[in-house]
């Protein structure tokens, strides 16, 4: 059987050699199948691997509210002035949202952690929800010059497009303003007074400061006025993320490290890519670093370790990317080091230790990228310090999960009606396994069961782990 392992996955069982479930080690778990979450599916990340929300570019999101480039032949040249040549403007996430959109509910706010006990470290969603999903600003548009005969009615109209817009975000800090489109630019002496009493009743009507409302006259000089919004919008969402990071920093007053130690980790990660969000380098690593520290305060077992190392690999990443980017790059090979030394004999289970192998070769094939990347944009690499070594090291781990896999994986045989590792696919957090997100407290500390190792070692039979 061994010698097909990596040629394809399992062969054919036959019927004598299928596991008597009943006597089986799966027996264990055949009734966990209901209990499995039926959660939003995501994409399922091998041993190691990075979520694509986490190694991007993160940009703060603008929800575009209000143009129709479908029918609307200036909404259309409107947001392709907006859209075009991204990578010489401020760094921006612009989403044209359609009629009626509904962005995801706002959770009540927590106000006492007392009987609280967090069920893991960081959530799947939450990078995408805060990169694609929850705005930190949205912007209605509207078709409205100053001088219109139908003003009181526009008024009107746009007040409850702006009510509308706050309900579908009540409970989120998400700044709104509202953009005015109009066929010409407003010009000196009476249409300035004019402009000026519109616009302070437009703003009372429609509860908006003075800094939220903006005209964009459709005129040759459309792409100077774009600019000039988005550069406004970008301060618009710092202020978003800067009131969020502040948000969640005073939480820290209400946790205490007897049990919530994984809330120390999870709200200084927030903390870190919000700040990160807002381009701040230096004060996302500081939080990043922090959030890493806190992390190897966290008392782990068999159970919880994958858990502990993804975590620890995704805060790695972000403490190294941001030293390159931030022009240290000694700082990024000293954390790599440190990371390594750390992490490189918490094997864990011994059964499952080609898991270990995987996760360790992920890491020097993540760092030896992010040197590469570097060194393209300028950096010099020296003959004791280059890519090369770090993918070698990515190599020679790869190779020893291979030899472990052979050796404890060869016996392991698939019963014909049990999906493997099922859920995997929903997990609420990084890093656990379908059986323990859904039984944590039975499974949080001590060894694990047979079963469930037999279950996990199923997967890494069909593998591919031929070498390049």
């Amino acid at each position: 059987m061994c010698a097909d392992l990596f040629h394809g996955g399992f062969k054919s069982i036959s019927e004598n050699q299928k596991i008597n479930k009943r006597s089986s080690p799966f027996a264990e778990i055949q009734d966990l199948k209901t209990k499995l979450t039926t959660k939003k599916k995501m994409a399922s990340l091998d041993i190691g691997d990075l979520p694509s929300e986490l190694t991007s570019n993160p940009s703060a999101y603008v929800a575009v509210n209000g143009l129709d480039i479908e029918n609307n032949a200036i909404h259309r040249t409107i947001w392709e002035s907006f859209t075009t040549n991204r990578q010489d403007r401020v760094p921006l996430f612009l989403k044209l949202l359609p009629v009626g959109h509904e962005f995801p509910k706002a959770k009540p706010k927590r106000t006492s952690y007392d009987w609280y006990v967090p069920k893991g470290i960081l959530k799947t969603n939450w990078l995408s929800k805060h990169l694609t999903e929850v705005p930190a600003v949205a912007v209605q548009f509207v078709d409205l010059d100053w001088d219109s005969p139908s003003w009181a009615e526009k008024r009107l109209e746009c007040a409850s497009k702006l009510e509308m817009l706050r309900e579908s975000l009540q409970g989120r800090s998400t700044r709104v303003a509202l953009v005015l489109i109009q066929k010409r630019a407003a010009l000196p002496g009476t249409d300035d007074q004019i402009a000026a009493e519109r616009a302070a009743s437009l703003c009372s009507a429609c509860d908006l400061s003075g800094k939220t409302l903006f005209v964009l006259p459709h005129s040759d000089h459309l792409y100077g006025y774009t600019l000039r919004l988005q550069n406004a919008f970008y301060e618009l969402a710092q202020t978003y993320y800067h009131h969020e990071s502040r948000r969640i920093k005073n939480h820290k007053d209400h946790l205490n490290k007897t049990t919530h130690q994984l809330l120390f980790v999870r709200h200084q990660f927030k903390i870190a890519f919000l700040t990160e969000l807002k381009q701040d380098i230096s004060a996302a690593l500081k939080s990043y670093k922090q959030a890493y520290a806190n992390l190897m305060e966290v008392r782990a077992s068999d159970a919880n370790l994958l858990e502990i190392k993804t975590v620890a690999g995704f805060i790695n990443y972000k403490m190294c990317r941001l030293s390159f980017l931030n022009g240290t790059p000694l700082d990024a090979i000293s954390q790599f080091r440190n990371h390594v030394d750390i992490f490189k004999n918490k094997v864990g289970h011994p059964e499952l230790a080609f898991e270990h192998s995987a996760w360790m070769s992920k890491q020097f094939s993540h760092f030896g990228d992010l040197f590469e990347d570097a060194v393209q944009q300028g950096l010099n690499a020296i003959q004791t310090q280059h890519p090369g070594f770090y993918y070698q090291q990515a190599a020679n781990h790869a190779s020893n999960r291979k030899a472990l896999c052979y050796k404890l994986c060869k016996s392991v045989e698939e019963p014909s009606d049990f999906e493997v590792l099922e859920g995997a696919d929903a997990l609420e957090f990084y890093g656990q396994r379908p059986w323990r997100a859904c039984c944590q407290s039975r499974f949080l500390i001590g060894s694990l069961p047979i079963a469930m190792v037999l279950m996990t070692r199923l997967p890494e039979i069909s593998v591919d782990l031929h070498l390049s």
